[in-house]
């Protein structure tokens, strides 16, 4: 059963290389590089020669686009700075082999700020926990928008995977403060393009269920400060992104 690796990426000079060379296992590699004016472009060039350069708006959009360029009927979509360890493709490949009915799967992110791993406590406005970016080409659809956008499955579900996906999402604390930075107003546009009532947004309520959710439900006391921050930052996400409505998004 051949795979495609799928990558979207932007200015990831400092990360792509050991995604790329995590992918070996796999029988193409299509990178999507969206508006990159760094070296990302010479580092793929030493890994595929399938690569395709545009420019988006929509995430989802752009995502869309790239499985429509694999070739093959499985993909493994991963991001620029997400490495698949031997394990996983070794449990990948032995999967598929022996999957004859199943479309889509999930995996699991163990997402790291700088060398420490994070367990817990993570919501999608910062980094998931896991996604289903194992998928048949015609099984995954994603939905318009700038950042974490939905998308649709079809088919049928298959077993998720045990091992995870190593994520390198920040190098540091600042790093994870740029990433809520760059998300909220990213999705300050997309509140802004739907035209969204942003009242609910101000709820100090709903600040404290995010938090409650974050710390408590999902386990972010067990990572520490770190957790606490996270949780911090989960709760006033909304609430900073109606703030960026509202102030002509800055």
């Amino acid at each position: 059963m051949k795979i495609s690796a799928l990558i979207v990426a932007r200015n990831e000079e400092t990360k792509i290389r050991n995604t790329l060379e995590s992918l070996s296992f796999t029988d193409e590699i299509i990178v999507i590089l969206d508006r990159s004016n760094d070296g990302t472009l010479k580092i793929c060039k030493a890994y595929t020669s399938k690569i395709f350069k545009g420019s988006w708006l929509s995430e989802g959009e752009r995502r869309n686009f790239g499985i429509k360029k694999c070739n093959y009927d499985w993909i493994l979509e991963v991001d620029a700075d997400e490495i698949i360890s031997k394990s996983l493709a070794k449990e990948i490949k032995s999967n598929l082999r022996n999957n004859s009915i199943n479309d889509f799967h999930y995996i699991k992110l163990l997402n790291y700020v700088g060398e420490k791993p994070i367990k817990f406590g993570w919501m999608a406005c910062l980094a998931p926990d896991g996604k289903f970016c194992l998928f048949r080409k015609k099984s995954k659809l994603w939905i318009d928008g700038r950042v974490h956008p939905q998308y649709r499955l079809d088919g049928r579900k298959g077993i998720g995977l045990s091992n995870k996906i190593t994520h390198k999402m920040s190098r540091n604390i600042s790093d994870l403060l740029v990433r809520l930075d760059r998300n909220s107003t990213l999705n300050a546009y997309d509140l802004k393009d739907n035209k969204t009532s942003l009242s609910r947004m101000y709820s100090i309520r709903r600040i404290f269920s995010r938090f409650i959710k974050c710390f408590i439900l999902r386990k972010g006391y067990k990572s520490g400060e770190i957790g606490l921050l996270i949780s911090i930052l989960s709760a006033i996400y909304p609430f900073i992104s109606a703030m960026k409505v509202e102030n002509d998004i800055s």
